[in-house]
C-alpha cells in the first residue's frame, strides 16, 4: 500500500473507531529534517485542542505486516493518554503585539529542510537557516513552541525584517548563553569520567539555560566575540545538534578534517534524526570577527 493511501485508511479506520463524537484529519506536520511527515489529529466536537500523532512509524508496522485495525487501537491508546478536553482561547494570537515579545528564533539545516522553508519565514545563515517559533503557555497543555509560517506574517501584517528584530532580542534576554566545559557536561550528566576518556584537547559545550535550541548562539555576534575573548583565540564549532554546538580552540594539532569525522560520527550514533543541525565545521575568525566554514581556511 502507497503511502498517501495509507493515511487516507487509517483516517477512516480511526473515524469509525471514534464515531461522531470527534473529527479525525490527516495533515503534514512541518518537522526538522523530515519533508512534511504525514500526521493524524482526533480533535473533540467542541474542543480545538488535539493531540498531533506521527504516522510515519505506524506505515513501518504496516509494512511490516500489521494491520490497519491494529494500527488504529495503537494510535488510539495514544491519543487516549495525550488528549486534553477543553478549549484554549487563541484569539491573543492574531495581535502581533501580543505574542512579539514571546517570539524567539533557531537553527536548522538548509538543504534537509527545504520543505518546511517553502512554508515559513527565514534568513539563510552559512548552510543553515534562521527560523521562528513563539513560545506559549497554557494552563491544559503546559508550555510549548508554534512555529511560525508565512500566514501568520500576512495575519499580523508586519514583514521578516520585524520578526528578526524582535526574535533576537527576546532570544538574547530570554535565553542566555552558557558555555561549558565539555568534562563538566558529560559529568553532569552521568558522573565523574575516567581518565582515559577525558578529551585530548580543550573542549566547551555552547548552548543556553534552557538547554534548548542552543546552536542559535551561532548567529549572536556578542556571544561568539565573549568566547574568542575568554579562549584568546580563533575557535572551531562543531554543530553538535540544534540545541548546542561544541567550541575547540584552534591549534596547530586539530584539522578540520578530524572535527568533521567527530561531527559524523556524533549525528549517526548519538543525535535523533530531528535534531541534527549539520555535519560542516566552522570557525570563528577572532580578528575580523567572522564566522565561517573551516574548510575555507584550509586544502582538504
Amino acid at each position: 500500500m502507497e503511502y498517501v493511501e495509507f493515511l487516507e485508511q487509517v483516517k477512516l479506520t480511526v473515524q469509525e473507531k471514534t464515531g461522531r463524537e470527534t473529527k479525525v484529519s490527516i495533515g503534514q506536520q512541518m518537522k526538522n529534517n523530515r519533508e512534511g511527515a504525514g500526521s493524524i489529529t482526533i480533535q473533540q466536537t467542541g474542543g480545538n485542542i488535539a493531540p498531533v500523532i506521527d504516522l510515519a512509524p505506524y506505515y513501518e508496522e504496516h509494512q511490516a505486516g500489521k494491520t490497519l485495525e491494529a494500527i488504529a487501537e495503537e494510535i488510539l491508546e495514544v491519543y487516549r493518554q495525550k488528549k486534553t478536553c477543553g478549549t484554549i482561547d487563541l484569539s491573543f494570537y492574531t495581535d502581533y503585539e501580543k505574542v512579539r515579545n514571546c517570539i524567539s528564533c533557531k537553527l536548522v539545516n538548509y538543504e534537509r529542510n527545504s520543505y518546511l522553508l517553502e512554508r515559513v519565514p527565514h534568513q539563510r545563515f552559512l548552510d543553515l537557516a534562521i527560523v521562528y517559533h513563539c513560545t506559549v503557555e497554557n494552563a491544559l497543555i503546559g508550555k510549548g513552541n508554534i512555529l511560525i509560517q508565512n500566514a501568520h506574517l500576512e495575519l499580523w501584517d508586519t514583514d521578516l525584517k520585524e520578526l528578526h528584530d524582535a526574535a533576537i532580542s527576546n532570544t538574547i534576554r530570554c535565553y542566555p548563553y552558557e558555555l561549558i566545559e565539555i568534562s563538566d557536561m558529560l559529568a553532569e550528566l552521568v558522573g565523574s569520567l575516567p581518565k582515559e576518556e577525558k578529551p585530548l584537547y580543550p573542549m566547551y559545550v555552547l548552548t543556553n539555560t534552557q538547554r534548548c535550541y542552543g546552536a542559535v548562539n551561532l548567529i549572536l555576534h556578542p556571544v561568539l566575540e565573549a568566547i574568542a575573548e575568554k579562549l584568546e583565540s580563533d575557535f572551531f564549532v562543531l554543530p553538535s545538534s540544534i540545541h548546542e554546538c561544541m567550541i575547540v580552540p584552534v591549534s596547530e594539532e586539530i584539522h578540520p578534517k578530524e572535527l568533521h569525522q567527530m561531527v559524523h560520527e556524533i549525528n549517526l550514533e548519538h543525535v535523533a534524526p530531528e535534531e541534527i543541525l549539520g555535519e560542516s565545521v566552522y570557525r570563528y575568525q577572532r580578528q575580523k570577527g567572522r564566522l565561517f566554514t573551516a574548510w575555507e581556511a584550509y586544502s582538504v
